[in-house]
């Protein structure tokens, strides 16, 4: 009977020892793993909420391009419904030659040096087809390049004799007042003199387009250079007295305001101020290929660097260009096509050491 109990005692106290091991022990936080620590799970969670945020924010930073409805200009985005079929035009930019006529409804412009200092401007129309344009003056052969570029029909009144010399070589399609009975659909403005007097009317133009264009255009955001730097004015020192260019950035209209020798360029049909939405500096190289003429050569084949101010902010990027049937690529900083905004570009080629000013 004794040893029966004590039996039963000995299991009792087994069954007990065994229930104490098997309580789960009690761990200090010091000595928690460190991914259980209670205050990095509450990093965890943080981290992920913030990981959450940043996908949020991401997603708030992605840009939202509104396109038009229906069909858009290609060198402007804004709408139109035409065809593609752009005129390039060569327009005076000498004292003599201010104010000009219709360079205002030009969709985009390139100015570059002609001789003595003086500019002067390949002004393409597309959306708009003013009735009256002018002076128009001779031509130099680079703006060749510039008008093959876009496919455009390229008018002009005379020529130096190095761009005639290159008639064959660069394709462009032409219309030259010179060579034409009566001068064509060129007339003469009779309050002014020659060779500063000769206008054209955009619509007439096109009735000689005999060709297929191909189509070409810029791209488009609604959000240019965002990270850009900020600018409210430009000058570009083509000649300190007879073209000294200046823009002012009008932040109320979001436009480049062109001023020229201290006071504001303007339409003659208008008296409107010129404007552009877009400014892409482009530095090629100059140089001089007849002395006693001052002819120069502008090298647009090739690549460069190019700076470009859309709505109050500038960024540095570079240009390139294969050959005189490709199209010129403009890159940004981190060499991807630039994004320019809807409306008018003026494009400035400047020599590759000047000194433009910005503030």
């Amino acid at each position: 009977m004794k040893i029966r109990s004590l039996i039963i005692i000995l299991i009792f106290v087994i069954i007990l020892t065994g229930c104490a091991r098997m309580q789960p022990q009690p761990i200090e936080a010091d000595n928690l793993p460190e991914e259980f620590n209670s205050e990095n799970s509450s990093e965890l969670v943080s981290q992920e909420d913030s990981r959450e945020n940043k996908e949020d924010d991401a997603q708030g930073d992605i840009e939202l391009e509104v396109q038009p409805e229906g069909p858009i200009c290609p060198l402007t985005g804004l709408p139109y419904h035409g065809e593609y079929k752009p005129v390039a035009m060569i327009i005076e930019n000498s004292p003599a030659a201010m104010p000009q006529s219709g360079l205002i409804d030009a969709d985009l412009v390139y100015e570059a040096h002609a001789e003595g200092g003086i500019t002067r401007f390949l002004a393409i129309f597309l959306s708009e087809m003013p009735e009256k344009v002018g002076p128009i003056r001779s031509l130099r052969h680079y703006f060749m390049h510039m008008a093959r570029e876009w496919d455009a029909l390229l008018v002009h009144y005379g020529q130096s004799f190095i761009a005639e010399q290159q008639f064959n070589s660069i394709q462009v399609h032409r219309l030259n007042g010179l060579y034409m009975a009566g001068e064509g659909p060129f007339w003469r403005d009779r309050s002014r003199k020659a060779p500063h007097n000769v206008y054209i009317n955009a619509k007439d133009c096109i009735e000689q387009i005999d060709f297929k264009q191909q189509e070409r255009g810029f791209e488009f955001t609604t959000n240019p250079l965002a990270d850009g730097r900020e600018y409210k004015r430009l000058i570009i020192p083509y000649h300190k007295s007879a073209s000294m260019v200046e823009y002012r950035y009008d932040e109320e209209k979001g436009l480049n305001m062109r001023y020229i020798n201290g006071e504001p360029h303007v339409d003659k049909e208008t008296g409107e101020q010129l404007y552009n939405k877009n400014i892409i500096v482009q530095y090629a190289k100059h140089g001089i290929l007849e002395p006693g003429a001052g002819y120069r050569e502008i090298e647009l084949i090739g690549s460069g660097k190019a700076v470009y101010f859309i709505g109050g902010r500038y960024e540095e990027g570079t240009w390139h260009r294969e050959g005189p049937n490709a199209p010129t690529q403009y890159l940004d900083g981190s060499g991807k096509p630039i994004r320019l905004a809807p409306g008018k570009t003026w494009i400035e080629v400047v020599p590759r050491d000047m000194e433009i000013s910005v503030e």
